[in-house]
């Protein structure tokens, strides 16, 4: 998992700098180190202010003369104004991005190979999704900051995906006519007018400690932003209205929240999908939730789309089943989403609470339930 590659991988790093094949070394990664080859007849040292900087120099210490080719790396991410000198003097015919320079000649102690390695801005799409992307320069991912690192709950989980994180009106663009760098501060850029609801300060991933930062960005353009801000609006306006109609919302997967509401059951565990806490279940779990017996209730239940498989359950109050639901694995856009299942008045009439419980049925597991609501069911939303 990632701890563990991570640890892992500083060992790994030096692997891959250089390889060799006959009378050719190749140089991938600029990176301080160096190499003996040739049963140590020959040593390259490599020195670069790289990532920071854009400049790698590589010296050649050899007992006598020897004939052979150092292969430079010309990384995809190396942009306009790469360059290759020895011993001073510029290579003229230079490869292509992602590709690899071959220099063939009698090497001498002493000889010297400077490079530039401009890095260029870029963006990085999802596999499934080109309108979602991470924004690099050169090999270096850039990160959104969004603010102070959130606070961990009681449960030690920080806190879920902040619904406000701007998107970028920037689709079919060029990056950098939209990301500029900061005057004064090397390796910080700033989106220009094109974040909704606010521009956004990029640094580095790794310059970014204990900070609430982003990666993958949603791109629109300014016809398909106007639609989805409506979209927006009237969903904020939908939650409003659900909240106005709420007697009671319990949040699952929540340490605290769970307590509150005596959250008991068999074989169940919280969840976290997209920063929201929930919890699933193979057997079943349960909720005492408060009603309002002096109105016609309703249970809203969130669910989100991206189960690995189809789950069918039941929804059961105070022993009584109020609905089989199945949850089908959608091929669409991963996205939360609610359910409302009404409840027989008689169900809650005289009662301060009841126990919402949720049951696997036919061998099936239950699905994550991302949010439960109590509402008063006659009431506008």
């Amino acid at each position: 998992c990632c701890v563990g590659t991570g640890m892992e991988d500083h060992a790994l790093l030096g692997d891959g700098i250089y390889y060799e094949s006959g009378d050719k070394l190749w140089v991938n990664l600029y990176t301080p180190s160096t190499a003996d080859w040739k049963n140590e007849s020959v040593k390259v040292e490599t020195r670069t202010d790289l990532p920071e900087g854009e400049k790698a120099a590589l010296e050649l210490a050899l007992k006598s003369p020897e004939k052979f080719t150092l292969a430079l790396r010309r990384p995809a991410w190396a942009g306009d104004g790469f360059s290759v000198a020895v011993n001073g003097r510029q290579v003229r015919e230079l490869p292509a991005p992602d590709s690899y320079l071959e220099l063939t000649r009698t090497w001498r102690d002493g000889d010297t190979v400077a490079l530039v390695l401009p890095k260029r801005l870029y963006e990085e799409p999802l596999p499934d999704n080109p309108r979602r992307v991470a924004l690099m320069w050169g090999p270096l991912v850039l990160a959104g900051d969004l603010g102070p690192e959130q606070r961990r709950g009681a449960d030690g989980r920080r806190g879920q995906m902040r619904e406000d994180a701007p998107v970028f009106v920037a689709a079919e663009r060029p990056v950098a006519d939209w990301l500029k760098p900061v005057p004064g501060q090397p390796g910080v850029f700033r989106t220009a007018g094109v974040g909704r609801p606010k521009d956004v300060t990029f640094k580095p991933f790794y310059q970014l400690p204990e900070r609430t930062y982003g990666i993958y960005w949603d791109l629109f353009t300014a016809a398909e932003w106007e639609m989805k801000s409506a979209e927006l609006a009237a969903e904020r306006k939908r939650q409003h209205q659900l909240d106005l109609a709420t007697v009671a919302f319990v949040q699952p997967g929540e340490m605290q929240a769970e307590r509150d509401f005596n959250e008991q059951g068999e074989q169940s565990w919280p969840d976290r999908v997209m920063g929201r806490p929930g919890r699933r279940g193979r057997d079943w779990f349960s909720f005492d939730v408060p009603v309002d017996p002096t109105h016609p209730m309703a249970l809203v239940v969130t669910y989100h789309s991206d189960e690995w498989r189809n789950r069918t359950f039941d929804i059961m109050v105070d022993g009584r089943r109020v609905a089989k639901q199945t949850v089908e694995k959608e091929a669409t856009e991963p996205h939360f989403f609610d359910v409302e299942y009404p409840i027989p008045a008689n169900w809650v009439q005289g009662k301060q609470k009841v126990t919402v419980r949720f049951e696997g049925a036919n061998g099936s597991e239950i699905a994550a339930v991302f949010g439960l609501r109590m509402i008063r069911a006659d009431e506008e939303r």
